[in-house]
């Protein structure tokens, strides 16, 4: 093969690679109408390329993003047929994209138990080397679906996941968007103490980002219509100003302006709430927005009655009650299809579950690995803030002059130490969680109540009792290792920051040993 030919083949992966991370980041702008336009371009350039899994791909993002701002009529159909097409091949990162777009479609379209399930699908398919935005978007759309289909406590627990990713990536836009959405949902429900949960939540975004609350104005004005304040909603509503911006979700303008139309009736300016629930209407006809198009009917009947006009009030409640009952036998006709709809998302949940220990396991030595870390640490530290001061401790280990393991028996034999190290790790007490996070290196978990200074010398010691006879008699491993107790607001992050600190310090210190905060 001539050296032409090598150079073509070089540029065009590189020219594949480009493509492929320029759209993993057009999939989690929040400029949706500018992610619509660059999709339609990467799908173009892919097409050239020959590459029918990116254009498909990109076609599905950017149907993704009008979906969720100016409509995107038969972009389930699409959706679906794109699934099919990834199916085929094989391709589960496609098929996942196209579980979600088609989540949305139903969602949108009133289906919440189809949406749920959709979304959960699309949520098991992801393998990991996604975007954190994107698994974090994922999985805000699956814990939509699932309250919106009635799943609520799969629902706030999928949210509260969610909300941790967010935490990590310092998004309070999502953040926002998360706690909102389930704040609806619990208040919906009647479920005070998980509404003020959220709330508490979204008044945290709201103190460190107040540039928010216009976008949060809706979670405010319902909360204070709830609680019969109509003035302080309709301040909220208007400090935060006309919001027909392309950006918003049709739902979400349409919602905004019947709550609008709520408080100006509260506060008695009927012309006003008239003059909202036009707009409202005009979105929700444009959008078949059904579920908000009943509401507005409901509410113009009450803004009628308040005007005396009895007639009107009546008639229009007749054609609320007529449109309620429509929903209410297709309801009743679709409840089987609902009923197995809810048993495919518990299913999905299963697989989702199963699929998710899976990734986060290290398929070398069976441990945890750094995914399992990145998911699932941060809950576990939060759990330890409620025990105040020296309540758990984490650790990080390095093995000592591995490379010299490598190199001098070959990395098959290394590969054998990593496993046996990993399997004496997990014997030691007070060890509650493994994960390897390195080539050599692993994050020791230590159970809430275990006292550090013991576990590091049962590890120091297990480790230097292995014996090596398949690879050499006298080979001895051993480990350094750096410890970081949780205080009170101490973050992850700098846990291991800390423990990681402490691991060099132990290196500098001669190896073979810990260093902790016991010795400072």
């Amino acid at each position: 093969m001539n050296d032409a030919v090598i150079e073509s083949g070089s540029l065009r992966l590189a020219q594949e690679s480009d493509l492929i991370a320029t759209l993993e980041a057009v999939e989690i702008s929040a400029d949706l109408p500018r992610a619509a336009a660059d999709a339609a371009e990467i799908r173009a350039f892919a097409e050239t390329l020959g590459r029918l899994d990116v254009a498909f791909w990109a076609e599905v993002t950017g149907l993704d993003a009008l979906a969720r701002t100016d409509g995107a009529p038969g972009a389930r159909t699409r959706g679906q047929e794109i699934l099919e097409w990834a199916t085929e091949q094989g391709d589960a990162r496609l098929a996942s994209r196209c579980h979600a777009l088609i989540a949305m479609m139903d969602l949108i379209g009133g289906h919440s138990g189809s949406g749920a399930e959709q979304a959960t699908i699309a949520v098991t398919l992801l393998d990991g080397t996604e975007l954190p935005r994107l698994r974090a978007k994922f999985l805000t759309r699956q814990a939509l679906g699932l309250l919106f289909a009635g799943l609520l406590q799969h629902g706030f627990d999928v949210s509260r996941r969610a909300l941790a990713l967010a935490d990590q990536l310092e998004d309070p836009e999502l953040l926002a968007q998360i706690a909102s959405n389930a704040f609806h949902a619990a208040l919906d429900e009647s479920m005070p103490d998980e509404a003020r949960f959220w709330m508490r939540r979204l008044e945290a975004v709201m103190a460190s980002s107040p540039d928010l609350e216009a976008e949060l104005s809706d979670v405010l004005a319902r909360g204070h219509l709830a609680d019969n304040r109509p003035w302080d909603a309709l301040d909220v509503l208007e400090r935060a100003g006309d919001d027909d911006a392309a950006t918003s979700q049709p739902e979400t303008r349409a919602t905004r302006m019947l709550l609008l139309a709520q408080a100006h009736h509260g506060v008695g300016n009927l012309p006003a709430a008239r003059r909202a629930l036009d707009r409202a209407e005009q979105i929700t006809v444009r959008h078949a927005l059904e579920e908000v198009a009943s509401t507005v009917l409901e509410e113009r009947a009450a803004v009628a009655a308040s005007a005396a006009d009895f007639r009107l009030a009546y008639e229009l409640h007749r054609q609320f009650h007529q449109a309620a009952r429509s929903r209410w036998i297709e309801a009743r006709r679709s409840r089987v299809d609902h009923l197995f709809a809810e048993q495919n998302v518990t299913e999905a949940l299963e697989r989702a579950e199963q699929a998710e220990a899976a990734v986060a396991v290290d398929p070398l030595t069976k441990v945890r690995n750094r995914r399992w870390v990145e998911d699932t640490l941060p809950d576990v530290v939060r759990t330890w803030q409620a025990g105040g001061p020296w309540t758990a401790s984490l650790a990080i280990l390095d093995l000592d002059h591995f490379k010299l393991v490598n190199d001098r028996y070959g990395h098959a034999a290394g590969d054998d130490v990593l496993v046996a190290v990993a399997a004496a790790l997990q014997t030691c007490g007070g060890v509650q969680h493994v994960a390897r996070i390195g080539g050599e290196e692993f994050l020791l978990v230590l159970q809430q109540d275990a006292d550090p200074e013991q576990v590091a010398e049962r590890v120091l010691s297990a480790i230097r009792e292995l014996r090596w006879p398949g690879i050499d008699g006298g080979l001895r491993v051993t480990v350094s290792v750096g410890f970081a107790g949780c205080a009170p607001g101490a973050t992850t992050s700098a846990l291991l920051q800390e423990a990681d600190r402490r691991l060099y310090s132990a290196k500098r210190g001669g190896r073979d040993r810990s260093a902790g905060p016991w010795a400072e």
